[in-house]
């Protein structure tokens, strides 16, 4: 039985997930100082993330997901670097029921996007003259789920533009 035979009769894995296009839609790298003193550094430098998604509608069942991550890295009263990066995915959730689709924007759409964005970071950060700053990985589902409770709401809310 094909897969969307299977699909059909409940027995497929659920609604395909088409990415249009991933992409930088905003970079910025800043360093005040330049790395300049790392090597007499006691200790390593505090490095500080913000990370949040933000999804988009743009058409009926089409939806820009932007991953945003901030890492800023201070030493004692210094900001050594601060990175700055939104990464953004198109996903055609067409055939996706609305009640699917908020959660998946901020849990299974941002997580098919962390590896890009991290390795961005990471080689950003090197070629700024620093070590590079490997993101671990992320629970976006834990993300979602701290979302919803700061909110207040229950997460089944359409994502609207």
């Amino acid at each position: 039985m094909s897969d969307e035979n299977q699909a059909e009769a409940g027995g497929g894995r659920g609604a395909p997930i088409m990415i249009g296009a991933q992409f930088v839609k905003d970079l910025s790298f800043e360093s005040p100082d330049g790395p300049l003193g790392l090597n007499q550094m006691k200790e390593p430098p505090e490095i500080e993330l913000d990370i949040d998604v933000a999804p988009i509608k743009i058409a009926d069942g089409i939806y820009e997901v932007d991953l945003m991550i901030k890492a800023q890295a201070r030493y004692e009263d210094r900001t050594l670097f601060i990175c700055e990066l939104t990464y953004a995915g198109i996903f055609n959730v067409d055939k996706m029921p609305d009640d699917v689709v908020k959660p998946f924007s901020y849990t299974e759409a941002p997580r098919l996007l962390f590896p890009f964005a991290r390795a961005i970071i990471a080689s950003c950060t090197r070629e700024g003259g620093f070590p590079p700053v490997l993101l671990q990985p992320i629970d976006f589902n834990e993300f979602y789920r701290r979302r919803i409770l700061r909110q207040g709401g229950n997460g089944s809310e359409p994502v609207t533009a």
